[in-house]
């Protein structure tokens, strides 16, 4: 799995956990924003100082 494909997976699943977070009213709709960050944080530095 290169670092492109995880941080996409992040962001998708950052995208969803909001989504079922509002529906499970649990604090899993919190983490969602995080692994947003995380994955546009991957791929803006993998921009940087990548192949």
């Amino acid at each position: 799995m290169t670092v492109r494909i995880f941080a996409i997976a992040l962001m998708v699943l950052g995208g969803a956990l909001p989504v079922i977070g509002w529906y499970a009213t649990s604090p899993v709709g919190f983490i969602g924003p995080a692994l947003l960050l995380l994955g546009a944080l991957l791929l803006w530095t993998r921009g940087r100082h990548g192949r």
